[in-house]
């Protein structure tokens, strides 16, 4: 998952508040639909005891996904930095996996006083995204695409990416051999991928306590060794028995940027009703309704 801002982002600057916290502070949530391809590379060759050992571990981070039909996150505090300016903010965030297996979301962003100021939402049922500013009566709408809010918001990212956030997990897209090195030392686990770019290398660290891998830390470099991306994860608890961090941080060091989620509030396969993703409401005549493409030309 990458953040960069792009000159659009700046146009609209008058949004920055609400769009920076549902586009770059939550971005560890937003969807898209393309699923990128690992490139061929030369990898690493694992003895028959290693494989299966690192493969336990793959099949522990997948059943903690998989297990996990609903989340709801009804206390989330976000601290967007770029540069010398930082800000903090209130979410909350409702995840669903429909009965045909799509992934629903929906996220809203608090004002200084608790009020709604934006929503967003995306089905994957229904191929549709859309991004409502409340106070301005304004409804962004359009296809799941990843190449819209690439343009729009100047970020980079796949479903897989998302739900790799969410849980913690750099390997829900299924990237999963391949991997050019791997070593362990005693609870330690460091594995390196190639990345989705072309030329970018991914390193891992996680470490394995009482058969529960931890995810700590994931880097992306580009072909040149520069650090493009830092994501940390930490305080891990169990909720409902599955284990997942309550601190996230992700860190962009070109462009000064640094997201941190702190989560007091985690819910896992409660009830959340459709509703919570339907997107009527904010396409009504109630609001200003424009559309993605429109505003990427």
């Amino acid at each position: 998952m990458l953040l960069y801002r792009t000159p659009l982002t700046r146009k609209v600057y008058n949004l920055h508040q609400v769009i920076l916290s549902i586009a770059h502070g939550t971005c560890l949530f937003l969807f898209a639909t393309i699923v990128g391809c690992s490139l061929s590379t030369s990898t690493v060759q694992l003895t028959p005891a290693a494989r299966a050992e690192l493969d336990a571990i793959l099949t522990t981070l997948q059943a903690r996904y998989d297990l996990t039909g609903s989340l709801k996150i009804t206390q989330m505090r976000v601290t967007i930095e770029e540069g010398e300016q930082r800000e903090e903010l209130r979410e909350s965030l409702w995840y669903k996996r429909s009965a045909n297996g799509g992934e629903l979301l929906h996220i809203q962003a608090m004002g200084g006083f608790n009020e709604p100021r934006g929503v967003a939402i995306a089905n994957q049922d229904k191929n549709q995204f859309i991004l409502s500013l409340l106070n301005e009566r304004r409804t962004y709408s359009g296809p799941l695409s990843d190449g819209a809010l690439r343009e729009i918001f100047g970020v980079d990212l796949r479903v897989s990416d998302v739900l790799s956030a969410i849980f913690a997990n750099p390997f829900v897209d299924e990237r999963t051999n391949g991997f050019r090195s791997v070593e362990s030392s005693g609870a330690k686990w460091i594995l390196k991928r190639a990345g989705v770019k072309e030329g970018h290398v991914e390193t891992i660290t996680l470490f394995v306590r009482e058969g529960e891998p931890r995810v700590t830390e994931w880097h992306i470099h580009d072909e040149n060794g520069v650090l493009q991306q830092r994501a940390a994860f930490s305080d891990y608890r169990e909720v409902s028995g599955i284990l997942g961090p309550y601190r996230v941080e992700i860190e962009r060091p070109l462009e000064q940027t640094r997201v941190a989620v702190r989560i007091a509030k985690v819910e896992l396969n409660v009830e959340i009703n459709d509703s919570k993703f339907d997107t009527a409401r904010f396409l009504s005549e109630d609001f200003e309704i424009i559309s993605l493409s429109e505003l990427a030309e």
